[in-house]
């Protein structure tokens, strides 16, 4: 059982802000295109209070967040006891340039994987090219909560 511990926004709970932080695979909560609750993996960075997840345009989760941008993200430690960091918010869609995306996916690369890992993931997402542009979710937090398990 949970124990929530969460704050309002404009308190937001310091171990939440630091478990955001970490590269931690986030789970994005959002409304499918067809009325039914979808949860996707993504990497994500937690900056100036906001989530933001580049993605190739056109995706599944773009498409299903232009049309409803309620949304949520969770991360989750691996080990007991479990922190817990919920979001819960407003998500928009934004065009993505392609300098940008290439800086973002990056800096996320090699937050997640490190500087050889993240090297070379952008050896392959670049695919010996540029990768044109994408888009941008920015998810604007209503609450962020943390929690022990």
């Amino acid at each position: 059982m949970a124990v929530r511990l969460g704050q309002e926004i404009n308190s937001v709970d310091p171990r939440a802000v630091e478990l955001l932080r970490q590269p931690i695979i986030g789970q994005l909560g959002i409304i499918g295109v067809d009325g039914y609750p979808r949860v996707l993996p993504v990497w994500f960075e937690y900056r100036d209070g906001e989530v933001l997840i580049a993605s190739q345009p056109n995706t599944y989760k773009g498409r299903a967040l232009a049309r409803n941008g309620n949304a949520s993200l969770s991360v989750s430690t691996i080990e007991r006891p479990y922190h817990i960091a919920t979001v819960v918010g407003d998500a928009t869609v934004e065009q993505l340039p392609e300098p940008e995306r290439i800086e973002f996916v990056s800096a996320i690369a090699h937050r997640y994987l490190g500087d050889e890992g993240g090297s070379e993931y952008l050896v392959r997402w670049s695919k010996g090219g540029h990768p044109g542009d994408g888009e941008l979710i920015r998810l604007r937090p209503r609450s962020i909560n943390f929690y022990l398990s």
